[in-house]
């Protein structure tokens, strides 16, 4: 069948390209939490002020993304902080699950000072292009400069959260910043369910205000978030060689993102559409399954799955192409505004025989990829266009005698948490599967009064002669965890622009990292003040 995109109009053998996106998500926070009314974007309104030199910040940043430091693999770059503490003669602790904590003395003459901790997590999610040659655990990736925006070559930057990393090493390498006593917390593995900061010891932590540097919106501070659980399924299944002929089918070039702050868009999730559209076709030509994947992270919405399925060796060929190009039709004219750059291909091969499941089992599995909900389930009451409650299906894998299928769930509401990964668990368990909750945080609760949040506000003032918004936000931040462990510990986040994180479009605006390493010069040098 090959390539076909918008099979309504008849069989396209070309795909458009698609348009340059910016963030369509207007960060909106309830009037209880914004500071104030803001007429015009941050962005627009911002102050002729004078930014600090970013260069070290960025080699920083370039040095770590020549380590290979993807989720659950972050041993290389952790060792690499212990010995740039090492280097420093700085007080350094480093934990069994890679965790870091680095510590640096007061400025002289700040030593009253209240301490301050900068905290940022040291993996990132691993993704690349279907065609890009890389082994990203134990190769680098290849940055990329254009147009003051660096990206990667066919990957993920890992600009979440290395330039977070990037920054607290330029701070801890530079004597001339005025401040006081620091403590930098590096922790590994946020990206598969906050595992470093679940794990980390603060006993001994000095601090009791922490800038978080994992924000992806200049000018927007967070002061709450969503908490998540992620959840594991296996369905059994046993594989026979059978006789018959194989289809490949896949749909690519879905618009993704992260299934934090992202899934209210509402774009097709590759894993659900997929076995959408193979279900569509089942019911009308029965096959059996070989194998479906898609996916790359939990937290990532799937951009594209693909499928092997199996049909009688005198199936009518045709016949299934015009099932599934109907199939691809409807899917598109559903998701034609979120998804504009669909596209499906469907292939035969050669092969007259393969591993493949019965026909009941096939129905069952793709019975179940249905079944399990998928998308925001619940909005915010209270703040405006907010999602409360959500949960992703980031990872389709076919295994020997398994399907794997692992789901990312968030909501600012607890209860509703627990009640929606329940949900996952029970119609797993419904369908003879089996599910475990890998891991669990709370959501960070929104403070009414914070000190440290009126400083960060203050100083942004201060600098840029505008109002910063203040919000909260259905993504997941460490601020949860490492605030349950110090009840007293007074939290904010912010960071530079970024864009498309957790997809192979993720990038970085370089102006608005020198933006924001000035921020947080500024700061330090407030929070400097003895109290």
């Amino acid at each position: 069948m090959g390539l076909f995109r918008r099979p309504r109009k008849g069989m396209r053998k070309t795909n458009k390209s698609r348009k340059k996106e910016n963030r369509t998500m207007e960060k909106t926070a309830a009037p209880a939490i914004q500071v104030t009314a803001v007429e015009q974007s941050v962005q627009e309104n911002k102050a002729d002020y004078v930014k600090a030199d970013a260069s070290i910040v960025l080699d920083y940043f370039r040095q770590i993304a020549a380590i290979p430091h993807g989720s659950h693999h972050t041993k290389e770059i952790s060792d690499f902080l212990v010995a740039f503490a090492n280097e420093r003669g700085l007080d350094c602790v480093q934990d069994d699950a890679n965790n870091v904590i680095i510590c640096k003395k007061a400025s002289e003459g700040c030593e009253d000072a209240a301490p301050i901790a900068l905290q940022g997590h040291i993996d990132m999610v691993l993704a690349s292009e279907p065609d890009k040659q890389i082994d990203m655990l134990t190769e680098p990736i290849t940055i990329l400069e254009e147009d003051g925006w660096m990206t990667a070559d066919g990957t993920t930057l890992g600009a979440d959260n290395g330039i977070a990393v990037a920054m607290m090493l330029a701070v801890l390498s530079d004597d001339s910043i005025k401040h006081p006593l620091i403590e930098c917390i590096f922790t590994s593995d946020e990206e598969v369910g906050l595992i470093g900061a679940s794990a980390i010891d603060l006993s001994s932590l000095k601090s009791r205000r922490l800038l978080n540097l994992d924000s992806e919106d200049e000018g927007v501070f967070c002061a709450g978030c969503a908490g998540g659980s992620e959840v594991v399924c296996e369905m059994p299944m046993k594989r026979k060689n059978r006789e018959g002929i194989v289809l490949n089918v896949r749909v690519s070039g879905l618009r993704g993102g992260h299934s934090g702050s992202d899934i209210q868009i509402g774009s097709a999730n590759g894993n659900n559409l997929l076995a959408r559209a193979l279900y569509k076709v089942f019911v009308e030509a029965p096959f059996r399954l070989v194998s479906i994947n898609g996916g790359d992270a939990d937290n990532a919405i799937p951009t594209g799955a693909e499928a092997r399925i199996l049909f009688p060796v005198d199936a009518d060929r045709e016949k299934i192409v015009e099932r599934f190009q109907a199939a691809g039709e409807e899917l598109f004219a559903e998701y034609e505004v979120t998804d504009p750059g669909m596209t499906w291909n469907a292939d035969w091969e050669e092969a007259e025989n393969a591993a493949a499941l019965s026909k009941k089992k096939t129905k069952e599995i793709l019975s179940y990829i249905l079944a399990e909900p998928t998308g925001v389930t619940h909005m915010n009451p209270v703040i405006k266009e907010m999602p409360q409650t959500s949960l992703n299906l980031g990872i389709l894998r076919t295994h020997k005698n398994h399907l794997l299928a692992e789901f990312m769930v968030r909501s600012g509401v607890n209860s509703q948490n627990a009640f929606l990964t329940e949900r996952v668990v029970l119609i797993t368990e419904a369908f003879g599967g089996k599910a475990t909750v890998r891991t669990s945080y709370p959501a960070w609760e929104y403070r009414n009064e914070s000190a440290f949040r009126d400083l960060c506000v203050r100083v942004y003032k201060d600098l840029t002669g505008t109002e910063p918004k203040v919000e909260v936000i259905h993504a997941g931040l460490e601020c949860g965890i490492l605030s349950g462990k110090l009840p007293d510990l007074d939290c904010i986040s912010a960071g530079p622009d970024l864009e498309h994180v957790h997809t192979v479009k993720e990038r970085m605006n370089l102006a608005s990292v020198a933006n924001v390493w000035t921020y947080v010069l500024a700061l330090l040098e407030a929070a400097a003040a003895a109290e």
